[in-house]
């Protein structure tokens, strides 16, 4: 990304730097080699870098890289400001144009991106998704990101702003995304997010599953106990059996000698 010409107006670093409502600072016709702006502080050089870049965001007046922790609000002085960048990229030129209306106490912001055409006309850009630039912030974003890359890529690698994090506070997974762009393997990143998808579908199956055999293994250690019971039970009616049988033989010997003694007994009375 190559920026070529920045128009500012109703900025605050401008106005109360340079006293000035707008600023346009054309790149194209300064000499090649290494460019720098130099001024006391205040001036507004850091707010004119803060914007020689598409991406919706000051990176040094920003708490972390990403547009969800900056807003242009705090920075705009008058009821309509407007950014303009034309940059190029891979030999095309861009043009972002961000507008900012604020009459009362809301505002209005708009973000469009136009490329220019072969016969010179600027035409929105689209991607293949079927997005357009359409003065949403997130069509905007979207655009802008499908030609440099993600912001944080942006700011990590190309464009260095004041005060940025070194790369040595960089974490685990902070680190391989930005590899993983830089190397244009973010498909293998999609894919590494689908089987985590599919690992926590089968990590709950497989939780479901276990929950299930701890309640066989349960249900089986009822029956086990069942099956010991029932055991037991047939054992005592064994021996049960066996007593009795042994109960109806001593009665039946006892029933014998009963008879036997009547009839001595019969006897003994005759004589």
């Amino acid at each position: 990304m190559r920026p070529l010409k920045l128009t500012l107006e109703g900025f605050y670093g401008v106005r109360d730097g340079m006293h000035r409502d707008s600023l346009t600072l054309d790149l194209e016709s300064m000499p090649e080699g290494l460019i720098a702006l130099t001024g006391p502080n205040g001036v507004g050089k850091t707010t004119i870098m803060d914007n020689l870049h598409p991406y919706p965001i000051m990176p040094s007046r920003a708490s972390k890289l990403s547009v969800d922790a900056f807003s242009y609000w705090d920075h705009i002085c008058a009821p309509n400001a407007l950014k303009e960048l034309e940059w190029e990229h891979d030999g095309i030129r861009y043009r972002s144009s961000l507008s900012f209306r604020k009459p009362g106490k809301t505002g209005k912001a708009e973000y469009y991106l136009a490329y220019q055409s072969m016969d010179g006309q600027w035409r929105p850009v689209s991607l293949p998704d079927g997005t357009v630039s359409d003065g949403k912030a997130d069509s905007y974003n979207r655009c802008v990101e499908a030609i440099n890359g993600s912001l944080e890529t942006f700011f990590t690698s190309v464009f260095s702003a004041q005060n940025r994090r070194p790369l040595a506070a960089y974490g685990a997974g902070e680190i391989k995304t930005l590899l993983a762009e830089l190397l244009g393997i973010e498909h293998l990143k999609a894919l590494s997010a689908k089987a985590g998808d599919v690992a926590k579908v089968l990590g709950r199956a497989l939780d479901a599953i276990q929950a299930e055999i701890v309640s066989l293994s349960r249900r089986r250690e009822r029956v086990t106990e069942v099956e010991r019971l029932i055991n037991a039970d047939f054992e005592a009616l064994r021996v049960a059996r066996t007593e009795r049988a042994a109960a109806v033989t001593a009665g039946n010997n006892l029933t014998q000698q009963r008879a036997t003694l009547a009839v001595k007994q019969g006897e003994s009375a005759a004589i």
